[in-house]
């Protein structure tokens, strides 16, 4: 370490930006405070990154103009042209530089556990931490990452008081040959519940693709051109801020863009956000891709020192099924048993029990008669109700004592319909207080997710999803029109059932930013979907808390689902490795093979209108012989499953017809 002399000024500002790093490794920190050139006298230099593997390099500099820019190459091809990188904060364009510094380049190798997709996460990266000095305003840090999985950098600016962002000059320019996957839909609804329908669509035709105006919501997936892969477009780390949206330009680029049109106010220290591009040569690499979570800050100890009492699991659910004893007590209580003789784990107190006379009193009762019968509550809340900052969130605090008092397992915090600044700060106090109560938390009406599993893993999923509650709204709406037919197709459009290529899309969608309480398994709406389909989609959905659709005494009672309640009845939530099969492609077949401990299950959908032949190659079990017990698709009809047990042999391939929009689920095991 070389010890530069630098005045007094200068050491001020850097121990401020030391001070404003809450979350930067101590090490960082220290050569940061230690290691700088008088930023006054210091010359324009550059950063330039390589991940371990040498497959993605990230350049920072600063143009002629004096511009703090980015570009990136992934595989020796440019998958992020030169664009420019800043900041405005009260007023001030802090990425007008007139010096730029890299201060440290660290090499970090990073391993925790998840929950979800796999049992372990590993993070092997180059990290930089690089100072600059604005043409006018705070002299702040530019973090940067880059991985064999992606690029990441954020802003740190020191300072204290309250300040407004004005915005950010955050822009991703994609090759334009690129095909893009988003999520679209067609209402005001757009960018509240951000529940769109996953469509294709041409970089460079993006800009006018959607009826309600270009703005995306996160993560935004690329097909590269000439086979060079995947990249996505998302943040992680989101706390304390506002949430980024994405603005198509007529050129393909992507430009950050926020809520709070006008800029919002934020107190004391700024800390961005990551700004993320997800790299991947396949989508086994993507679907596998856990930079977000890596980005995130692990728990406060404090806050979890032991996460023994985090459990997950599967939940019945009353809502969807829309019967006419919806929200009654007595019907709650066989909701309860339904779940124990299923062998899940919970069951969801959704809208409607806060009518019930003496309510909190029916809530223990229904706690008490849960926990005798192994099943846990978690309580729905409106968001509106508890979003109250006065009095440091006593609304808040009230209800989750009552919730924690009453013995309940979780909450279900839902309608925020925002990622603004002050929605967010929301969700942040949500799980704190719910982690002070040992209470997990399900959002709904939300964001995407950033991460926050893992600086809060009392988390256990969020919706952020067009998932199968647009079934039954479409279903509604149809009876109210009084009509028996849906109506023609509309990508995105409003009370129509889900098709099955979003089906098909959203496991290397959506889900590659997190878990997503898309509430699986409708067979009595399955749309233009299989029962099959339907079944595989409960298998092919991350969440380590996993909200059945279905009314559980169907699924226990009719004889024509009797082959599917095994498969539903040992259903993980949490698996130790996941694998995409050859074949998958976005939109139009989702193959998994999963894992949990010795025991491989593979889920496929089709979602497409025609046949598709699929070879499965089982060498991935390293068994020489395999125990294959099948549910297919009915050639005949949508509904019921052709239930198959055979042997198959790992070094020959298992050859398996899926039906138009159909499924497929199997259970291997090793051959004794």
């Amino acid at each position: 370490m070389v010890l530069l002399m630098h005045n007094s000024t200068d050491t001020d500002r850097q121990h401020a930006l030391c001070k404003a790093e809450r979350l930067i490794p101590r090490q960082w920190t220290l050569v940061m405070c230690l290691c700088a050139a008088s930023l006054l006298h210091a010359d324009l230099e550059e950063l330039q990154l390589t991940s371990p593997d040498g497959s993605v390099h990230a350049r920072v500099s600063v143009d002629a103009a004096g511009q703090l820019t980015y570009g990136v190459l992934y595989r020796g091809a440019e998958v992020l042209a030169r664009a420019p990188l800043g900041i405005t904060v009260a007023g001030c364009d802090l990425g007008q530089v007139i010096a730029f510094k890299p201060l440290r380049v660290h090499r970090t190798d990073d391993r925790f556990p998840v929950r979800g997709v796999q049992q372990e996460s590993r993070l092997t990266a180059q990290r930089a931490l690089c100072y600059a000095q604005p043409r006018s305003g705070p002299s702040y840090g530019v973090q940067v990452v880059v991985a064999d999985t992606g690029v990441a950098w954020r802003f740190v600016v020191p300072g204290e008081g309250t300040r407004r962002v004005n915005g950010e000059t955050a822009c991703w320019r994609l090759p334009v040959a690129s095909r893009v996957w988003f999520a679209e839909r067609r209402s005001d609804w757009k960018l509240k519940t951000y529940a769109g329908e996953w469509i294709r669509a041409p970089l460079r035709d993006l800009h006018a693709i959607s009826p309600q105006g270009p703005i995306q919501t996160m993560p935004l997936i690329a097909e590269l051109p000439d086979g060079q892969g995947y990249a996505a477009v998302t943040e992680a780390a989101l706390f304390h801020y506002s949430g980024m949206r994405l603005s198509a330009e007529t050129d393909g680029t992507l430009r950050g863009c926020f809520t709070e049109q006008a800029g919002f106010d934020v107190d004391g220290p700024i800390q961005t956000p990551w700004r993320v591009l997800m790299v991947a040569p396949t989508l086994h690499a993507l679907v596998n891709n856990d930079l977000i979570a890596q980005l995130a800050p692990p728990p406060d100890p404090e806050l979890f020192p032991s996460e023994a009492w985090i459990s997950c699991g599967r939940s019945v659910w009353s809502w969807w099924q829309g019967r006419e004893d919806y929200m009654r007590p007595e019907a709650e209580k066989r909701m309860i048993d339904h779940a124990s003789a299923l062998n899940f784990e919970f069951t969801t107190l959704d809208e409607g029990w806060e009518s019930w006379t003496n309510a909190w009193s029916v809530v223990r009762e229904l706690c008490a008669y849960a926990r005798d019968r192994n099943v846990r509550v978690f309580v729905w809340k409106h968001s509106k109700q508890l979003n109250l900052p006065d009095h440091d969130y006593a609304a808040l605090r009230g209800f989750l004592d009552q919730v924690k008092e009453a013995g309940a397992a979780g909450v279900k915090i839902d309608f925020m319909n925002s990622e603004s600044y002050d929605t967010i700060a929301f969700d942040e106090r949500v799980l704190r207080e719910s982690a002070r109560r040992q209470l997990l938390v399900n959002f709904h009406g939300c964001q995407k997710p950033s991460g926050e599993a893992r600086t809060y893993p009392n988390e256990l999923t969020r919706e952020g999803v067009r998932g199968l509650e647009l079934n039954r709204i479409a279903e509604q709406a149809r009876r109210r029109r009084g009509d028996a037919e849906t109506p023609p197709y509309a990508p995105g459009g409003e009370n129509q059932d889900l098709p099955a290529s979003h089906n098909a899309a959203l496991p290397f969608t959506r889900c590659i930013a997190g878990h997503a309480d898309y509430t699986p398994l409708a067979f009595s709406r399955p749309g233009n979907t299989t029962w099959t389909h339907q079944l595989a989609m409960a298998y092919l959905m991350t969440s380590p808390l996993l909200v059945m659709a279905e009314h559980p005494q169907r699924l226990l009672e009719d004889p024509e689902l009797a082959p599917a309640l095994p498969f539903v009845r040992e259903l993980p939530v949490c698996w130790d490795e996941t694998r995409v099969l050859e074949g998958s492609r976005i939109g139009e077949l989702a193959a998994f093979a999963r894992r949990k401990g010795d025991t491989w299950f593979i889920a496929m959908v089709n979602g497409t209108d025609g046949l598709k032949l699929v070879s499965l190659d089982l060498q991935f079990t390293g068994w020489p012989d395999v125990a294959v017990t099948e549910l297919a698709d009915r050639p005949d009809t949508p509904t019921g499953f052709a239930a198959v047990a055979r042997s198959a042999s790992a070094h020959a391939p298992l050859i398996v017809t899926l039906r138009p929009c159909g499924g497929y689920v199997a259970k291997l095991q090793r051959k004794k």
